[in-house]
């Protein structure tokens, strides 16, 4: 299985919607005072923390564009085609097929997810060989999982299918249209708390592999490190704020109006998501680099999304650090 590279005509299919996203007209990226950054997946509880480091760059005085797409797959082609120039996910495959014009430059979050199925009919991870499973998209840390415990549990999934978004995936799962997916933490408690008994969280192998991180256009980064290290120093320092305190977040969610329209029950896993996500260390406080990249080699090379032996994998072929090392020295001298 693996990410499987895309046609060129399936390539510009993908393009025009990502065209229509950013609102036609072929708007290009790094204008120089506006970081266009393209998210694949939906504003959640999970997203907040980035929303909130958005928005105090915006208010250090650099402008922000969210460009929202369908799913990871669209958002990472967007910055390979210029039209945003910052991306989140999980691009290793992409930069390593592809020669993508991409660089890593800090990693967000760790991956912790779990895979949650209906328990009478999937007692184990046995009873899911043949079955359906279903992830966020296509080269996601969620289909790497998928890949990895097919290799360890010897099975093999009739099909894995791609629906992005975890809170959709949790509504799927508790409606009956799908019986087994991987959500996040606080997805995850939501369905267990809906449906008492019902479902069942299956194990998977630990790892310290990315789960997002951020990585942009290399023509942007060269020509915008201003703008660059705005964002890394506001990402650290929110990060850091989460894991020193997080009911930060609620705070600043307050001070800033953001997420309005977050639903009660998402609204009752916002705090307890921060507090076991702080407790569990899946904030990353210095943006990772050389050993988050070792780790990410190992844990993507093991999911067929990378060839060749992790150790033979060179950083500066997926990374720049210098960013990511400038500003944490600012931050850390900042007291922050």
């Amino acid at each position: 299985m693996g990410m499987k590279m895309k046609s060129f005509g399936a390539f510009v299919a993908a393009m025009s919607l990502v065209l229509a996203g950013c609102g036609g007209g072929g708007s290009e990226g790094g204008d120089g005072d506006t970081i266009k950054v393209a998210l694949g997946d939906i504003e959640s509880v999970e997203t907040l923390a980035l929303f909130l480091a958005l928005e105090r760059v915006r208010e250090r005085g650099t402008k922000v564009e969210l460009i929202e797409l369908a799913d990871e797959d669209l958002a990472n082609q967007a910055v390979v085609g210029g039209q945003a120039d910052v991306g989140l996910g999980a691009p290793y495959a992409l930069i390593q097929g592809s020669k993508a014009p991409l660089r890593i430059f800090c990693q967000l979050a760790g991956a912790r997810f779990f895979p949650v199925v209906d328990k009478a009919a999937y007692p184990d991870w046995q009873a899911l060989d043949g079955e359906t499973f279903t992830v966020h998209s296509r080269g996601s840390t969620t289909e790497a999982l998928a890949e990895i415990v097919q290799q360890d549990e010897g099975i093999e999934f009739g099909k894995v299918s791609f629906v992005p978004g975890a809170e959709v995936r949790a509504t799927a799962l508790l409606r009956g249209n799908v019986k087994a997916t991987v959500l996040d933490i606080p997805n995850k408690n939501y369905v267990m708390g809906e449906a008492p008994g019902k479902f069942h969280v299956l194990p998977t192998p630990e790892t310290k592999a990315s789960d997002e991180v951020l990585f942009g256009n290399t023509e942007w980064l060269k020509s915008n490190p201003e703008s660059v290290q705005v964002l890394l120093e506001e990402v650290l320092t929110v990060w850091r704020s989460i894991n020193e305190d997080p009911s930060y977040v609620q705070k600043e969610r307050e001070r800033l109006g953001l997420l309005k329209d977050l639903p009660a029950e998402l609204e009752e896993e916002l705090l307890p998501y921060y507090e076991q996500a702080s407790e569990e260390g899946l904030f990353t406080d210095d943006c990772g680099g050389e050993a988050a990249a070792q780790d990410d080699f190992e844990y993507y090379g093991a999911a067929g999304q990378l060839k060749g032996e992790p150790a033979d994998l060179k950083v500066e072929d997926f990374w720049t650090l210098d960013p990511m090392k400038k500003a944490v020295e600012t931050v850390e001298s900042a007291g922050n």
